[in-house]
């Protein structure tokens, strides 16, 4: 196995020591790796210095904010994308923005926080959730404006993005503090706090189709379930290393994988294991579950693409790590490597690829 990429190595031995048996913990060294959004006809990558747009059809690039790289700007959260086409995205210089997604220009930028943005903002309708290193929940309307008098403030950083449930008219937010809240979104405050996971958490919770249970991994070895309807956990399943993404929730299967290397598939009503595979390296990515079937990568540097029983389809091998999960849209699958710089692939469901795109120099 080849020597582990730094972030995972340094950030996850920081992380086991103050974050997984106590509920403070302190401010994390993060780097990153690419994060990947698509609306159909543009992949909108953030990386490093630069956020990218790129044209689905052939893998040319159309624009890339700022043109030019800027040492104080860094991206790790990856973009949003809201309806009256505004591009969200937010930098290790703790400044939330807006850029036109057509030609990557400035609409506006909100200046409130005071630590880094680690997790993607959330756009539900008309509103904008963004998470900030700094504990805070920052709510603003499409003009960047605050919506709430006062953030939502946790107990310690917010790396997750937040995630929506119609159901409960309500978000969620998994926090470092320990605890997934759930929030009013039209004043910001708290309606319930969950129990304490035992451990710090940094993926987005993942809501039953009947909107009654949320599904977080953990950095103490554990997937567990929360009651929406008031924070208590129904079951907490044991896994051989930390669960640093987010699950998903496929009918009554959940899929994902560890950072042991192991992947799951698992009856989210009986938590019996349906299926597991070890693929012998780090799984950091959200996998992405379609028609299809299943895809994950790890940090190895392979895709796989198995059926939903868990037999192998087909894998690729990248020659790069790979952190973050694949994604698709229409009929491309995309995955992003980051040794070495960013390379953005587009495959067909068969592994077939269609394009790369590497940034120009700079």
């Amino acid at each position: 196995m080849k020597n582990k990429f730094i972030l995972v190595t340094l950030t996850l031995i920081v992380l086991m020591i103050s974050l997984s048996a106590c509920a403070g913990g302190g401010r994390l060294a993060a780097s990153g790796w690419p994060g990947i959004t698509a609306n159909g006809e543009t992949a909108y990558i953030s990386f490093n210095q630069h956020v990218y747009a790129v044209n689905l059809t052939n893998g040319l690039e159309i624009w890339r904010y700022p043109a030019e790289p800027d040492a104080k700007i860094t991206f790790y959260a990856a973009p949003s994308l809201t309806e009256n086409d505004q591009v969200i995205v937010g930098g290790y210089d703790n400044i939330l923005y807006s850029l036109n997604v057509q030609n990557g220009n400035v609409n506006w930028k909100f200046e409130e926080a005071t630590d880094r943005y680690i997790g993607s903002s959330l756009v539900s309708g008309d509103m904008i959730f963004s998470p900030s290193s700094d504990n805070d929940l920052f709510a603003l309307n499409l003009d960047g404006q605050p919506v709430w008098t006062q953030p939502f403030v946790s107990k310690n950083s917010n790396w997750s993005q937040p995630t929506s449930d119609p159901n409960c008219e309500c978000v969620y937010l998994a926090s470092m503090d320990h605890s997934v809240h759930a929030i009013d979104p039209i004043n910001g405050n708290g309606i319930w706090q969950s129990e304490t996971l035992g451990g710090a958490t940094v993926g987005t919770p993942a809501v039953s189709e009947d909107g009654k249970t949320l599904y977080i991994g953990t950095f103490i070895n554990e997937l567990v379930a929360i009651d929406t309807s008031n924070g208590n956990i129904l079951w907490r399943f044991p896994t051989e290393g930390w669960v640093w993404a987010s699950p998903v929730v496929d009918g009554d299967v959940l899929y994902f994988g560890d950072i042991s290397g192991n992947f799951y598939a698992i009856d989210r009503n009986t938590q019996a294991i349906l299926w597991n595979i070890q693929t012998g390296d780090d799984i950091v990515g959200t996998p992405l579950i379609t028609d299809d079937g299943v895809y994950f990568t790890n940090e190895a540097g392979t895709l796989y693409a198995l059926t939903k029983d868990g037999a192998t389809r087909w894998t690729k091998n990248f020659e790069a790590t790979l952190h973050t999960g694949p994604i698709a849209t229409g009929d491309l699958i995309l995955v992003a490597t980051d040794e070495s710089g960013l390379v953005l692939y587009a495959m067909d469901s068969e592994g077939a690829q269609k394009w790369m795109f590497s940034p120009s120099e700079e």
